[in-house]
């Protein structure tokens, strides 16, 4: 098991390495120079190596080198679309949910056989 110095902290640094990782073998896979691809990404070279070292990076630096290797549509799938939800009766329709209301509230103590007498 990893040795992680802070739990708050580097489980995300592990996945930005991840990402990285991934982008520079991707990148390497479609014979890209490091410096042709910051140049069609918009960005310098210096961002593109810390990117692929797992450093720290913006959303629009990922957006921007995804869309410069031709995966940029790629982004739209990190978040699922929440229009339809089979659990939601009003899903599908014409308007969206706008806000977030509170739920019903919880009762202190669990369901009991019998306290259907009490309400």
């Amino acid at each position: 098991m990893a040795d992680y110095k802070s739990d708050a902290l580097k489980p995300i640094d592990a996945l930005l390495e991840q990402l990285g990782t991934q982008i520079e073998r991707y990148r390497i896979a479609r014979r890209i120079k490091q410096e042709d691809l910051a140049k069609q990404a918009g960005i310098s070279s210096r961002t593109l190596r810390r990117l692929e070292s797992g450093g720290n990076g913006t959303l629009d630096t990922v957006a921007r080198v995804l869309r410069a290797l031709g995966i940029g549509d790629r982004l739209l799938a990190l978040v699922p679309d929440a229009t339809l939800n089979p659990l939601d009766p009003r899903s599908g329709q014409k308007q969206a949910r706008q806000r977030v209301r509170d739920s019903a509230p919880v009762p202190d103590r669990p369901w009991q056989w019998g306290d259907e007498d009490e309400a």
